[in-house]
């Protein structure tokens, strides 16, 4: 696509229209690969989960509400081996891995 117009400079040479010329890039534009979930845990007292969340927070890594609320593990099928005094509680984050 070409462009123009007059330019506005106080120089004799300045009334002469310029052309810029919009070129395509040389090279292709790598294709963008598809998020991939990744899932954290965090097994601990109540105390300790809620203050490593904050402390991700802080670190600006993920929102403090993103997590989801205290899962207890009673009858499931996941077996992880809890403490009776721990929690556990799940964040998922889509990442897209570059290079």
């Amino acid at each position: 696509m070409i462009h123009s117009f007059l330019s506005t400079d106080a120089s004799p040479a300045s009334s002469l229209p310029v052309a810029i010329i919009d070129t395509p890039h040389p090279y292709p534009t790598p294709p963008i690969p598809e998020p991939t979930p990744l899932r954290h845990l965090l097994i601990g007292t109540p105390d300790v989960v809620q203050h490593t969340i904050h402390r991700l927070h802080n670190l600006r890594y993920a929102e403090a509400n993103f997590w989801s609320p205290a899962i207890t593990l009673s009858d499931s099928q996941l077996i992880v081996p809890l403490n009776p005094h721990e929690i556990m509680r799940i964040l998922v984050r889509s990442l897209r891995v570059i290079g």
